[in-house]
């Protein structure tokens, strides 16, 4: 008898017993309990699932979401490791071998960052049988079971509404919202946030929220994994690749947040592409090249010195200089050099001889080629740039005595280096001389990148790449993004890369420096490629 129908019989007088066993008003009292019992239990249901501590149902965790503003669609990578785990379960419980027990446990160890070291189906064997895969499958089986039942699910879909409303009650659009968030969305416990000195970077250390227990029900450690997020993402800003003539003066307008080093490619036009030479007028800086670029090959010069012609490198016979250049028609109070004298604004640019790299590379007994060491490339300012292009028109020069002794005349800045060559065509029009391209690395306005743990590129057995992980967060994230910043979002890859890859300090726990460094070298091509 229910404790409710014991209390039922008790409201009865005394003389009546009506509690005694044999008397059929104790089997009505009990019928009538128990619809008490189960009425009872349904109200109960019903206040818990209007509290988010107590609902049990997934149903009424979506509509305590809902009241948030907060869609299904938002939780799909919580859905998606349930729905990948019992993939990989039923694969551990398939398996008939060793290799393929172990395959299957390194896969499901994975959706939990487990800390072991492979093999970690090891972590659960039974200590009298350690080398019997066959047990510590059903073992690591049974304990994955356990933690992919509803209660563990709802409870990952409760803590990810509690948290996603503290976070609101903190503010959006910050980058603390958005890497708590990712974490959140993620099922990742996050720790303090670090700050690059530029305030560029941003990462802080994760470990997995949701826990796989031993078979003695202690939860296994889990792995220290990084988040960050990179503002103003670096990305190449170019013009388009535009005819050029010798002797032409024009600008480039840009956008962003400091000085870039600029990477200049010429092709070559017709066969008048001849010691082409790029000149930045505001800083009185120039790049040149004492060559003939043939028609359709690429001069390149990289912002790190180096010159290639069709991917040869040809540094050694390229030059750089710096010194004072005057402006021409376009001239500016604060850009153009000045010369030195007693009264000159401390502000303005005071002009000198240029010097060069290699030394006397613009001196008529210039030797090519040189050492081949790299040179300085002129930059580029936010704002307006003046700029202006050369090549060799036109060279006259003295002869010793034969032909082939010709020695060039001085100076050569009147043979087409710096302004008009020598009986040259009039300035204008003149033919394209080569096509010039121009372009540089800035910091991204209005943009974010945000890195996560690439263990979550392994969420779905259909793509590889994790293309649908990288969506979901997206949706995500929607209500912490800063309205008008573009969010992407990427998988933390330590293989070096060119043009991206840093050399950093080595502090190996600088979360910074471990996020900008990529240190493993990528695999080797196979040998027909």
């Amino acid at each position: 008898m229910s404790a409710r129908a014991a209390t039922v019989l008790g409201r009865f007088p005394a003389h009546l017993e009506a509690a005694r066993p044999d008397k059929l008003l104790g089997h009505a009292a009990t019928a009538v309990a128990d619809d008490l019992d189960q009425l009872a239990a349904a109200l109960a249901a019903v206040r818990r699932a209007h509290r988010l501590g107590d609902a049990d149902e997934l149903a009424d965790l979506w509509r305590l979401a809902a009241m948030n503003g907060m869609v299904q669609a938002e939780f799909e990578i919580v859905l998606q490791r349930w729905r990948r785990a019992r993939e990989l379960l039923a694969a551990l419980q398939a398996a008939g071998d060793d290799a393929a027990r172990e395959a299957a446990a390194e896969a499901l160890a994975a959706l939990w960052s487990l800390q072991a070291l492979p093999p970690r189906l090891a972590a659960f064997a039974d200590p009298e049988t350690p080398a019997d895969s066959a047990s510590a499958a059903a073992r690591m089986a049974a304990q994955v079971g356990l933690t992919l039942r509803h209660g563990a699910l709802a409870n990952a879909v409760r803590t990810r509404i509690a948290t996603t409303a503290a976070l609101h009650l903190g503010g959006n659009g910050t980058v603390l919202a958005l890497l708590r968030g990712a974490a959140n969305a993620l099922d990742l416990q996050i720790g303090p946030v670090l700050h690059s000195a530029d305030r560029y970077w941003h990462a802080a250390r994760v470990t997995d929220r949701l826990r796989l227990a031993a078979p003695d029900g202690v939860p296994l450690p889990v792995a220290e994994e990084l988040l960050g997020i990179e503002e103003n993402p670096l990305w190449r800003a170019e013009t388009d690749n535009t005819p050029r003539s010798h002797a032409e003066l024009f600008t480039v307008l840009r956008r962003g947040f400091e000085r870039a080093l600029l990477q200049v490619r010429i092709t070559g036009e017709g066969g008048r592409t001849v010691a082409p030479m790029l000149v930045n007028r505001d800083e009185g800086h120039g790049v040149g090249y004492d060559g003939i670029v043939p028609n359709g090959a690429q001069l390149v010069f990289e912002e790190d010195g180096r010159v290639l012609l069709d991917d040869a490198d040809v540094t050694a016979n390229a030059y750089a200089w710096n010194g004072a250049c005057f402006a021409g028609d376009d001239a500016s109070a604060d850009a153009d050099f000045v010369f030195a004298g007693a009264g000159i604004d401390p502000k303005r640019k005071v002009a000198s001889f240029a010097s060069t790299t290699p030394a006397a590379a613009l001196d008529r007994a210039a030797a090519f080629p040189s050492d081949g060491a790299s040179l300085a490339v002129p930059g580029i300012a936010v704002g307006v740039t003046r700029l202006a292009f050369f090549v060799r028109e036109a060279h006259f020069a003295a002869t010793g005595g034969t032909p082939k002794a010709a020695i060039a005349a001085t100076p050569r800045s009147k043979s087409a280096i710096f302004d008009a060559a020598v009986f040259a065509p009039p300035p204008l029009p003149r033919t394209g001389s080569a096509l010039v391209a121009l372009s540089w690395l800035e910091h991204r306005a209005f943009a974010v990148r945000l890195l996560i743990p690439p263990r979550f590129r392994n969420w779905r057995a259909d793509e590889a790449e994790g293309a649908q992980t990288l969506q979901a967060l997206g949706r995500a994230l929607e209500r912490h993004r800063p309205l008008g910043v573009e969010l992407r979002i990427e998988f933390i890859d330590d293989r070096w890369t060119l043009g991206s890859g840093t050399l950093t300090s080595g502090i190996d726990d600088d979360p910074i420096e471990s996020l900008r460094a990529g240190t493993t070298l990528w695999p080797a091509p196979p040998a027909n490629e």
